[in-house]
């Protein structure tokens, strides 16, 4: 009898740590904030300016690659997919370009983002350019792609309607149009249409005359506003770290036309100028 009770003990045991273990096989979609974010092999996920699209029930995440093991001649955008937001697994780096422009040692290509234009079934990327002794370029370049997690195709590099462009941000609206929103350093914050294929800008739909950055537009499902995001207020340049801050806002009900915007504080990256291997990408 005793021994039968040892048994029946032991298998009780068993089975319990059998459910525990069944449960704990997939850890929840928890976000730790503050904490370095891996991906599925265990690496620092390297999404820095990065932007997210949604095709399907899958998350897209792309952002610049600055591993410290990536050729220096090379500037890297990096590519992760997630189905719960939380949990990233790496594709490949989609792009791995070499200053086509001739911008020299220390050019630049930053906060890449993803549009899916439904009618030509194409990928285009919009980023930031930059170089020849400091951001005095400031233009976006423009990459296309069949595929989302693809190797995107360098296409052209321009000033969206003559403007100075840094800092980039993306939005399509219910019915596929699509704006960019970029950083005119002199001028302020502009909101401006795509054309109908994506390549290039058509119309400015407002200027904001703030010095923002890391901008973003964002439809609330409450109300038909739309809002400006931004990370950064003021520049990170010359700084060990940057923070968000936050920032003045304005609302607009105009469903039509981006005529004004909410700007508000968001984080994403910690960043390191002197240093961008050091910089970190954070829940």
């Amino acid at each position: 009898m005793k021994a039968a009770a040892v048994i029946k003990s032991l298998i009780r045991t068993t089975s319990i740590l059998g459910l525990i273990a069944a449960s704990g096989c997939a850890s929840p979609p928890l976000i730790r904030p503050g904490a370095a974010w891996l991906d599925n092999r265990g690496k620092q996920i390297q999404s820095h300016g990065g932007g997210v699209i949604k095709l399907g029930k899958a998350y897209y995440w792309f952002g610049e690659d600055r591993s410290r093991d990536n050729d220096p001649k090379y500037r890297c955008v990096a590519c992760y997919s997630s189905a719960d937001l939380a949990h990233w697994k790496f594709r490949r780096q989609v792009i791995k370009l070499s200053d086509p422009e001739q911008l020299g040692h220390n050019w630049v290509l930053e906060r890449p983002k993803v549009f899916y234009n439904t009618k030509t079934k194409k990928f285009v990327m919009y980023a930031h350019m930059d170089g020849k002794g400091g951001y005095k370029f400031a233009r976006v370049a423009v990459f296309t792609c069949d595929k989302v997690d693809g190797d995107y195709q360098y296409l052209k590099n321009f000033r969206p309607l003559g403007h100075e462009s840094r800092d980039i941000g993306q939005f399509i609206d219910d019915d596929g149009t699509a704006y960019l929103i970029f950083e005119d350093r002199p001028f302020g914050f502009r909101i401006a249409k795509l054309s109908d294929d994506y390549l290039t800008v058509e119309k400015q739909m407002c200027l904001i005359p703030e010095h923002l950055e890391g901008g973003a537009v964002e439809k609330t499902r409450a109300m038909n506003l739309w809002s400006a995001l931004t990370m950064y207020r003021g520049s990170s340049r010359g700084a060990k770290s940057a923070a968000p801050a936050p920032v003045a806002s304005r609302i607009a009900e105009s469903a039509g036309a981006l005529e004004e915007a909410t700007a508000v504080a968001r984080g994403c990256d910690i960043d390191k100028p002197r240093n961008l291997a050091k910089s970190v990408t954070v829940e």
